[in-house]
């Protein structure tokens, strides 16, 4: 068993600075993959090298198994990491790079032998074994290095951004490569990244870290659907969610968020939570592929439209991106491709009244 608990878990550089972690209460669960995800700074690597014992914790207990873990050297936790850079032996053959860490265990040489190729057919990198790293391409170091994870029999996979130095079309296919591989090893695994498309592909669950806080930690479609708080909207979801300050009014018993460009019709069920608004500004959001043209919104009205004008344009082949001026306000449309629409034209877009989002203007948190 493998769980990982972080139970107040703080970690301070010294003097009188914010803390790079602040008190982080979290459970990983046994072979469970999850993702640390995060804008830079944020303390997610810091929070995986406390677990990995290259960062000593300031306060709080970090739990792997049974075993709490805060005095133990990296040796002994059990723990195998995979790191942005490869870090494989430059002077070894692929082999001798997989064999190491079983070699430094004294590992007999019958059962080193074994572990190592069947690291190699898993990752599919047989073919590679007599090579040097000079000689594979960037993907296939990468293999490698998770090969050199998976001989350990560890406990449990601790991978810092390893997909980060893979260009655009490798790094999807790699992405693949660790999803099939978690499922045919189980072995728990915490995975950091910036990059929230990969976080929401390959994570059993996440969590969203800013300044050192767990904002919020859930599986992707709850992330997506129900964000906690303003951070976690804006961060999941490419484009990012649009934010538009409103007021809540009320008029012949329907609930409305109001701007000075249009006015949306709260749904009763979102109303109940808004009552204490009622004449006051709070954040609305729509995310882009929420907002279309409202002559493709059937039995669309006046209260769930928004006049725009066109800014500007992005194709991208499957789809398009429309940047949309409401106003003072500027607004990301994400549509079809057969969408035809020119700078500068004024059109009306739609949004159905279940897909907008509120936040208290102040602590940033989802009304709900």
């Amino acid at each position: 068993m493998a769980r990982v608990i972080f139970d107040g878990v703080t970690k301070t550089y010294g003097g009188n600075s914010a803390p790079s972690v602040d008190n982080l209460n979290m459970e990983v669960y046994d072979k469970e993959f999850l993702v640390l995800v995060g804008p830079s700074g944020c303390g997610k690597s810091t929070a995986m090298r406390m677990v990995a014992g290259l960062e000593e914790i300031s306060s709080g207990r970090i739990i792997i198994g049974d075993r709490v873990v805060n005095d133990l050297p990296p040796k002994d936790r059990d723990v195998a990491m995979v790191f942005q850079s490869y870090a494989l032996y430059p002077h070894m053959t692929v082999y001798d790079n997989l064999a190491y860490p079983l070699k430094l265990r004294k590992v007999p040489k019958v059962e080193r032998d074994q572990r190592v190729r069947e690291a190699a057919r898993i990752l599919d990198i047989e073919q590679f074994l007599d090579r040097k790293p000079k000689a594979l391409s960037g993907g296939q170091r990468q293999r490698v290095a998770l090969g050199r994870a998976i001989v350990r029999n560890a406990d449990l996979f601790l991978m810092d951004e390893p997909l980060s130095n893979l260009d655009a079309k490798l790094r999807v296919q790699t992405r693949a490569e660790l999803i099939k591989l978690h499922e045919r090893v189980s072995t728990t695994t915490i995975y950091v990244t910036h990059d929230q498309v990969e976080a929401m592909t390959m994570g059993d669950r996440i969590a969203v870290m800013s300044l050192g806080v767990l904002q919020q930690l859930d599986t992707p479609q709850n992330l997506y659907d129900f964000p906690a708080n303003k951070f976690v909207a804006g961060f999941i979801g490419s484009p990012s969610m649009n934010f538009v300050d409103v007021t809540v009014e009320a008029h012949n018993e329907q609930m409305y968020a109001v701007n000075p460009g249009f006015r949306f019709r709260i749904l009763p069920e979102k109303a109940v939570s808004l009552k204490p608004y009622l004449g006051q500004t709070v954040t609305m959001g729509i995310r882009p592929e929420h907002l279309v043209e409202r002559s493709r919104v059937h039995g669309a009205t006046d209260d769930m439209s928004i006049p725009v004008t066109v800014d500007v344009i992005e194709l991208l082949g499957n789809e398009i991106f429309v940047y949309l001026q409401a106003g003072p306000t500027l607004l990301t449309a994400r549509m079809a491709p057969d969408v035809k629409l020119q700078r500068g034209q004024q059109i009306q877009v739609a949004a159905e009244p279940d897909k907008l989002h509120f936040f208290d203007p102040k602590t940033e948190l989802a009304i709900r």
